[in-house]
């Protein structure tokens, strides 16, 4: 997050930065950002340290609009049963422009919090961007020195890029990091075409759930 920061946004002018699943452990987030002289807001399932904002809905923000200048989580999207709702609901609060910063690993062993249900390569980050509206502007993955000694032997091509895309070299977890930048009105993304797609087929339930 540190590195992206300095990357990506230090040379943005501050604005307000959005920290989706922020209690406790990812403390050095607020840091990170504050000391940029950013306006920092943790949110999160519920009550704690770090956390500013706390959801009712998991996939629904009670947030207005395009309130955010930047929207970043740390470790968060391995646990999200459905981040793809999620990442529309985090272009909707970020302005047009806005950037966004993800870190989510691509490997290690289960951690429930309270599940664990994915793992994030580059082509993740990429294909979210084209969900959500957005331009991913880098991506990386920590390929472990197994993966890439395996492609030494069988595609000398493929262990070259993994050692290429990835920072570091002794990471655990793998982490695959993305940095976003927002190019598409929600209200026009593939996901929401998508969702409007499906909802047309069933209206009479559609009005329902709304209504509820």
């Amino acid at each position: 997050m540190k590195k992206a920061f300095a990357k990506h946004v230090a040379a943005r002018e501050p604005g307000r930065v959005l920290d989706v699943g922020s209690v406790g452990k990812r403390r050095w987030f607020r840091g990170i950002w504050e000391e940029g002289g950013w306006t920092y807001d943790g949110m999160d399932l519920k009550a704690g340290p770090n956390v500013d904002v706390v959801l009712e809905d998991p996939w629904r923000f009670d947030i207005a609009d395009g309130t955010y200048d930047a929207v970043i989580s740390g470790n968060m999207l391995e646990h999200n049963e459905f981040f793809w709702l999620t990442f529309l609901e985090m272009s909707r609060v970020l302005k047009m422009g806005g950037v966004m910063v993800h870190v989510a690993p691509s490997r290690g062993p289960e951690h429930r919090d309270p599940q664990d249900c994915w793992r994030w390569y580059r082509d993740g980050m990429f294909a979210m961007a084209k969900w959500g509206g957005f331009e991913c502007r880098e991506t990386t993955t920590d390929w472990s020195d197994e993966h890439i000694e395996y492609y030494q032997q069988k595609n000398k091509a493929r262990a070259k890029r993994l050692t290429r895309t990835r920072r570091h070299t002794d990471n655990f977890w793998g982490d695959t990091i993305g940095v976003f930048v927002k190019v598409t009105e929600t209200a026009d993304t593939m996901g929401m075409n998508y969702i409007r797609q499906f909802a047309a087929r069933h209206p009479e339930k559609t009005e329902i759930l709304a209504a509820e």
